[in-house]
């Protein structure tokens, strides 16, 4: 029977049933990669929390492509609020690139974290913005030179972004 078949909740019970499982695995990576910090604040705001929320509720679900766009989207808007409490106004609309440059010349990632940030940042443009099939920064070209599945690279940029979001949270001075 194809998916489009079944009643809704048919759907809904296949997809718990199948998906369980690794929920269940991606949520125990999630809770052992998350800072163990006793207090987070959201510089942004409440925009910026419902961007981490739901970046990691969409990894939780497997939605790895979403979890990508939203957990950079929480970096870039949490960068800008943590510059703008510093009076760096100009920055309010620069480039994700950018901020994480400035937030390195800051202080606030480290050489390594900031490479990591830089490389999900080019993995989530490869998303956000149209590559030809086979261009340099293509998920098929990647796929093919590290002879892996898509969807495999598709769930480890998820996997990083989170991780940099989680590195974020833990080095921000609102962290205690």
């Amino acid at each position: 029977m194809e998916a489009q078949e079944l009643s809704p909740e048919d759907w809904l019970e296949r997809e718990d049933v199948v998906g369980r499982d690794g929920r269940l695995s991606r949520l125990r990576w999630v809770r052992a990669q998350y800072p163990s910090i006793s207090y987070q604040l959201f510089p942004a705001g409440t925009m910026s929390r419902y961007l981490f929320e739901e970046a990691r509720y969409c990894f939780a679900y497997g939605q790895f492509l979403a979890t990508v766009m939203l957990g950079l989207a929480f970096v870039d808007q949490s960068l800008a609020a943590q510059l703008s409490m510093t009076g760096r106004d100009e920055l309010e609309r620069a480039s994700l690139s950018k901020l994480l440059d400035v937030a390195l010349g800051e202080g606030w990632v480290s050489q390594d974290e900031h490479g990591e940030m830089q490389r999900a940042r080019r993995n989530r443009n490869t998303v956000a913005h149209f590559r030809r099939p086979l261009h340099r920064d293509s998920l098929e070209r990647r796929s093919i030179s590290r002879d892996e599945l898509p969807y495999t690279l598709i769930e480890e940029d998820a996997r990083n972004v989170l991780k940099v979001v989680f590195q974020l949270i833990d080095r921000w001075p609102l962290s205690v």
